[in-house]
């Protein structure tokens, strides 16, 4: 049964300056399920985005969804009824009285490229209708705080210089790069592109180790998932508890979050969850994500007893391997600023929060104790790294050397 339960009865507004435009229809859905007809539109919309399919995004809400809490969809459509438009947001209250819209997929997750759906050539249209309706149906919000956008988000930019037209605060909040990898077209051709001397450690890795049967790849399938997700769950709290960290694990929420996705996306044929035994061992795990041409790096883990194989280059240089022999032009290694993406050959993209406070006085104040705490927590961390090498406090959870 579907569950579309709009807040309201849908808003006409303009969908761009210009007065040729057609009114377009806005709605706030506060319920949706893999059943609904929104679900299959969403999907549609989202296209090839994975980070932003109601697949991910609505498996996120089942998990993080706290108390108070409760999504606020913001649907576009046309007057014929297609979806152009969708944001995919949810209110939170936060501990000090102010309520918040903040994009599904938030947080620990690190789910990238965060944004405001919109059909091609049809931006304007959405862009212009969402800065329409926000100070009209969120009249109570006190901030709009969006993560992990890249910075050249079109839409989200030019939803931003919108609302700074409405007297709207908008502050941008650099993040730690992703970083993604152009692929060749050949095995070959990656690894001449390598430094001299880890272009050799390579090709000797794959001489000595896969070659000659020592190691052996595994690919989880429905029989195996449940094999591939405990080997990747063990080795990646070893590595990052070896490391004085937590692991991503640690959190109950993450794990139930993302062992669900991961069935979710092994039954969409978005799933590559890998792992590498060397001498009948596992000693490296990949949890892959697969988007069109692109090729997600999500999540490792490695053995930290044998380093003397190099299991973070085996399961990195296995990975990447199988993307290129699979025909993808991508490979992302997502937000994160470990040295082992640069050192692989990828390239930084800049990503960004973005806030908009808007013009009221307790939504300003508390955008001004907000700053303060801010400024706080990065004094802090500089004296940090006065004293020791900082932790990595942001980013996927990858063991690659």
């Amino acid at each position: 049964m579907a569950t579309d339960c709009p807040s309201s009865d849908p808003i006409a507004f303009p969908g761009s300056l210009s007065h040729e435009a057609q009114p377009l229809r806005v709605e706030v859905v506060t319920e949706v399920d893999s059943g609904s007809s929104l679900f299959v539109e969403w999907e549609r919309l989202a296209g090839q985005r994975l980070f932003l399919a109601p697949r991910w995004l609505l498996t996120w809400w089942k998990h993080y969804r706290r108390p108070g809490s409760d999504l606020q969809i913001v649907t576009v459509r046309e007057n014929a009824g297609w979806l152009i438009g969708l944001a995919p947001w949810y209110r939170r209250r936060t501990w000090w009285g102010g309520d918040e819209i903040h994009l599904l997929g938030s947080g620990e997750v690190c789910s990238d490229y965060l944004s405001v759906l919109a059909k091609p050539s049809e931006e304007n249209q959405v862009i212009h209708t969402l800065a329409d309706f926000i100070p009209q149906q969120f009249a109570g919000i006190d901030r709009f705080f969006f993560e992990g956008l890249d910075a050249s988000d079109v839409v989200m930019h030019h939803l931003a210089s919108a609302m700074q037209n409405r007297q709207y605060e908008v502050k941008r909040l650099p993040l730690l790069d992703s970083y993604r990898l152009a692929l060749p077209a050949t095995w070959e051709e990656w690894v001449s592109q390598l430094s001299r001397s880890r272009r050799h450690r390579v090709r000797q890795l794959w001489r000595n180790q896969f070659d000659t049967g020592k190691a052996t790849i595994h690919i989880s399938d429905e029989t195996t998932l449940e094999q591939g997700f405990s080997i990747l769950v063990d080795l990646h709290q070893k590595r990052r508890n070896q490391m004085g960290q937590p692991g991503c694990f640690a959190s109950k929420r993450f794990h139930g979050f993302l062992k669900e996705a991961a069935h979710e996306h092994l039954d969409s044929g978005q799933l590559r969850l890998q792992w590498i035994e060397l001498e009948g061992r596992p000693v490296a795990v990949e949890l892959d994500l697969e988007e069109g041409d692109t090729c997600l790096h999500y999540c490792s883990g490695i053995a930290i007893d044998c380093e003397y194989a190099r299991p973070g280059w085996l399961g990195i240089t296995a990975a990447i391997r199988h993307a290129i022999d699979s025909g993808k032009t991508t490979f992302d290694f997502l937000r994160g600023d470990e040295d082992y993406k640069s050192h692989w050959r990828g390239q930084p993209v800049p990503m960004v929060n973005l806030e908009f406070v808007p013009p009221k006085i307790s939504a300003r104040l508390r955008s001004q104790v907000r700053e303060v705490v801010r400024m706080a927590k990065q004094q802090a961390k500089r004296i940090l790294r006065r004293s020791s090498k900082p932790l990595q406090t942001e980013g996927h959870s990858s063991d690659e050397g």
